[in-house]
């Protein structure tokens, strides 16, 4: 047997020539068993890894050689690789080491079928069986460029070139634009038409009103009010102020009916024979009111200065402790003062003190009566007075109209008062 690498070979030393054995038999290659020496130097170096000829073959013990090997004495095969001079071997040597030989199987001791093709030679071809994991990484590539390519195409086509965004953002404007048209529809020809609304003007400044006796709101600042969504038929509107005495007004429309404006028709109430003008108390606002009405009907046509800042002195605004806006029922008042201011000579200015009580710190209530006076400064602007007529002051808790920490004395202290500073 011969065994690529470096060569080697072990012959048992034949010395009786009568162990020569005779010359082989006409050749039979269907008999011919693969084992056949290839010369590694035929097959390329890359390949020869691949092949199963690279098999290695442990060394047989001697005692076992016998029954592997073919006894056969080493030829000179001429081929450099062999380690062997060139020369024509005799007869009786090569028959020993042609690759068709028929031996007797009792020679090797062993059986025919020994000599079978190894099933492993049927592997010698580039057949690779990776293993399971680079396998299945194989299997499982990413699609390529093109392959996506032709994806996008095939779903392109299939929406007949229109990708899928664009139908769903057409497909919301759609039914936006529907949503749009529909609630215009319910507007024009049930909401619009189904009802009328009534607009009520010259309302003292601050009145509610009410409608069948539900109030709704105030007023705004001119003193106009608007009341939509009427139901169709007789409605009873009222303006309410605690210092004026307005009629109540039935309207009567149809659906989508434009009803003509309505008067209030208020006038403002004046001091009642009982009113003690001279002596109001904590919690007389309206009172107050009501003499204040009074003293400014009642003042001469011309006027002097004094007299009037008098007649506003009257009024009380009583403030939310701690805030400075006007409370709205006092806006009537506050208008109706500017209507008087505005008839004073050219060249006259009042000034406007805010005053606080005695609760609190002294430095917030002073900051405190001077944002209450600048709110009624700015309240009579609003409503005609040139600014420049008007100057500001506050004064805190420092001038006290009544002496006391009772709430009547603390009442009449939390004012507004009007002086001259020019004439």
């Amino acid at each position: 047997m011969v065994n690529f690498g470096a060569p080697e070979v072990f012959v048992e030393k034949v010395s009786d020539p009568k162990n020569i054995p005779p010359p082989p038999p006409p050749d039979d290659f269907t008999k011919t068993t693969p084992n056949i020496p290839v010369r590694r130097d035929d097959i390329p170096s890359n390949d020869w890894e691949k092949t199963n000829y690279n098999i290695q073959v442990p060394k047989a013990s001697a005692d076992e050689w016998g029954k592997t090997v073919a006894n056969i004495k080493p030829i000179d095969t001429g081929q450099d690789s062999f380690g062997g001079s060139a020369g024509v071997p005799s007869t009786p040597e090569w028959g020993m080491t042609e690759p068709n030989i028929n031996v007797n199987a009792a020679d090797f001791g062993s059986q025919p079928e020994d000599f079978a093709p190894t099933p492993a030679y049927d592997k010698t071809t580039p057949y690779f069986r990776l293993p399971e994991a680079e396998r299945v990484k194989y299997q499982k590539l990413p699609p390529t460029p093109a392959e996506t390519a032709a994806k996008q195409a095939e779903e392109e086509k299939a929406n007949q070139g229109i990708p899928g965004w664009f139908w769903f953002i057409a497909g919301g404007m759609t039914l936006l634009f529907l949503t749009v048209i529909a609630v215009a529809l319910v507007y024009i020809f049930v909401i619009r038409n189904s009802s009328y609304e009534v607009v009520v003007k010259d309302a003292p400044v601050g009145s509610s009103v009410t409608v069948d006796g539900a109030p709704l709101s105030v007023t705004s600042e001119d003193g106009t009010f608007r009341i939509p969504n009427l139901k169709a038929g007789s409605h009873t509107i009222a303006v309410v102020h605690p210092t004026f005495n307005c009629v109540k007004q039935t309207v009567t429309g149809d659906d989508g009916e434009k009803l003509k404006p309505i008067t209030a028709g208020c006038t403002p109430m004046k001091a009642a024979v009982t009113d003690d003008c001279g002596n109001i108390h904590f919690g007389e606002d309206d009172k107050a009111e009501r003499c204040y009405n009074s003293a400014l009907d009642a003042l001469p046509d011309p006027f002097t200065p004094e007299d009037l800042v008098k007649a506003l002195n009257i009024l009380i605004i009583n403030f939310e402790s701690g805030k400075y806006d006007i409370p709205p029922v006092r806006l009537a008042a506050v208008k109706k003062a500017a209507g008087f201011i505005q008839r004073l000579p050219a060249g006259v200015s009042l000034e406007v003190g805010g005053h606080t009580d005695d609760v609190g710190q002294a430095a917030s209530n002073q900051t405190l009566s001077e944002n209450r006076a600048n709110a009624v400064r700015d309240a009579l602007v609003k409503f005609g007075v040139k600014p420049n007529v008007l100057s500001t002051k506050g004064y805190g808790s420092a001038r006290p109209l009544v002496q006391g920490t009772t709430d009547d004395a603390r009442y009449r202290n939390r004012r507004i008062e009007y002086s001259v500073i020019k004439q």
